[in-house]
């Protein structure tokens, strides 16, 4: 990393830990800098749109001074926990909600991982994409037991946990159903509590359902355990 560089990270860890706007000099004085070579950083810092600009009163007779604050970056976390917590009904209705979610957020998300029969390293894949690690997998007479972890929606699971219940099984039951051609049959993904109380592990338990040559539309009764 350049010296260039690593001086703007500086400023702008300096800037996002401050609980009020900066300005040049401030900012010049605590990193023991020369103001020019802060503000050259604070204007490229202000073109990324990581900081922006904010009129501070003058200390003397003059222009007011320029102060700098972090731009906040979205949760989108926070915005789903809050949409999470007012979709309303009971938990098995939000759940019932969320499930419908899932399967669209799927859809959108457009899934492509290898062509593949095995179920486990579909489901695996698909996950990963969104952020999902494979802690362990195995697989004995055709069923797979699969623990994933580092949920990307840990957090909402603590506060609505039914509704990321229902975002997983919907989004992993539209994933096995888009590619149910590819494996042969078809799965039907249940979904439990986190036994880690919101650790947001997953285990996923895939036993082979009905072969997709007999039945088009039918499930098999493959499980999939989620927190």
């Amino acid at each position: 990393m350049t010296r260039r560089v690593k001086q703007r990270e500086r400023v702008l860890d300096l800037v996002r830990e401050s609980t009020g706007p900066l300005d040049a000099h401030h900012l010049a004085d605590a990193l023991d800098l020369h103001v020019t070579t802060i503000r050259f950083h604070l204007s490229g810092l202000v073109d990324e749109g990581l900081v922006r600009t904010q009129a501070l009163p003058a200390e003397k007779v003059g222009r007011p001074r320029m102060g700098y604050v972090a731009v906040r970056e979205p949760s989108y976390t926070d915005l789903i926990a809050l949409l999470a917590a007012r979709i309303g009904g009971s938990a098995a209705e939000r759940e019932r909600k969320a499930v419908e979610v899932g399967d669209d957020w799927a859809g959108i998300l457009g899934f492509a991982p290898k062509p593949t029969t095995d179920a486990g390293a579909l489901v695996i894949e698909s996950l990963e994409q969104l952020g999902f690690e494979t802690r362990t997998a195995t697989n004995a007479f055709g069923t797979h037991s699969i623990t994933l972890c580092t949920c990307p929606l840990a957090e909402i699971a603590r506060s609505n946990p039914e509704v990321v219940r229902g975002i997983q099984r919907g989004l992993i039951q539209r994933v096995l159903d888009d590619h149910a051609t590819t494996l042969g049959a078809s799965y039907t993904v249940d979904v439990f509590p986190d036994p880690q109380d919101g650790n947001c592990l997953v285990e996923l338990v895939l036993r082979p359902g009905q072969k997709r040559s007999e039945t088009t539309a039918a499930r098999g009764d493959d499980q999939v355990t989620a927190g």
